[in-house]
């Protein structure tokens, strides 16, 4: 008996081994690296596709991109319209939805994949889409959302399953992780497609990649079955730093997400400063540009997670530890 509980403990140590490991292998490589990449290094497109060709009207490239002269990786690439604040693509978003999850979750467990704004030249992206316009006048380049693409995940009509979330409890965390996030910042976008899940059978992760239709955004017939609390319980890790946040340090954190600076006819990228203008989620103050949430989007954030931690108050929600 017990060399058959010893042999069933071991047997259990390597699955969890193995999908802990299977875990990171759409992330392959340190997060920090990857921003650093997908931000600032010089970018050059080498090729790219739609990344749904069936769906209508879709914008978002598959593509692959060469980083400071390294070997091309693929990643996501999707254009902003002229202006770059209209209904379902607002990159501002997309950065939004990365840099909140860092304020309850390590970069090991992210569920948005590692995201960043950059803007390419014109002449290049049209080389790729024909339908490219300028997102500011002033500048001959194109402002995009560049985000690591993920390899070895599932795209199923619905990431949530319950009988898998109340069997495997690591599947379960990341669900909880993801709900956070997603109820935090109001996602309205329940399409195929924007919640992804690994193909590990045991503890898969799972991400959301698409926030365009989310936080101030209207009402939509996207679907928004992700918009509340969908689970019965979260993490209790991941709880407590929500507990730990206050307004000051969302509107520290959020209020400047990206900043550039017009050079010529470039915008290129400067150090975060001082917020232009907290009303708006596009500021322009003579050469420089900047982006990052609005004060009324900010304290809808502390609103929501103040009535969550309510709820979780009250023993609706419970909370899972963190397993040793």
């Amino acid at each position: 008996m017990i060399r058959h509980l010893r042999r069933f403990a071991v047997l259990w140590l390597l699955g969890w081994a193995v999908a802990v490991a299977a875990q990171d292998a759409n992330i392959t490589q340190p997060v920090a690296d990857l921003e650093r990449l997908l931000a600032a290094e010089p970018l050059v497109i080498e090729s790219a596709q739609s990344s749904r060709p069936t769906a209508k009207g879709d914008i978002t490239l598959r593509a692959e991109v060469s980083f400071g002269g390294a070997p091309a990786m693929r990643v996501k690439l999707r254009k902003a319209e002229p202006g770059a604040d209209m209904f379902n693509n607002v990159p501002r978003y997309d950065l939004a939805a990365y840099e909140l999850q860092k304020l309850f979750l390590d970069p090991a467990e992210y569920v948005v994949p590692p995201t960043a704004l950059r803007f390419v030249v014109l002449a290049d992206f049209t080389k790729h889409q024909a339908d490219v316009a300028r997102t500011f006048h002033s500048a001959d380049q194109v402002l995009a959302v560049v985000q690591v693409w993920l390899s070895e995940i599932a795209a199923p009509a619905d990431v949530y399953n319950a009988i898998r979330f109340d069997a495997d409890p690591r599947y379960a965390r990341h669900v909880g992780q993801m709900n956070i996030l997603t109820h935090l910042i109001e996602h309205r976008d329940a399409n195929l497609g924007n919640f992804l899940i690994g193909k590990a059978e045991v503890g898969a992760r799972v991400f959301s990649i698409d926030h365009g239709v989310a936080f101030a955004s209207i009402d939509s017939d996207r679907g928004d079955a992700w918009k509340d609390i969908r689970v019965k319980r979260l993490p209790a890790d991941a709880v407590a730093r929500l507990r730990d946040l206050t307004l000051p340090v969302l509107q520290q954190r959020l209020g400047v997400l990206a900043q550039w600076r017009l050079e010529g006819s470039r915008y290129v990228v400067a150090p975060l400063g001082p917020n232009l203008a907290s009303h708006r989620g596009v500021r322009r103050s003579d050469k420089d540009l900047q982006m990052g949430l609005t004060t009324k989007e900010i304290a809808s954030i502390d609103w929501l997670r103040t009535r969550l931690l309510k709820r979780i108050d009250a023993g609706e929600i419970t909370l899972v530890p963190a397993a040793k």
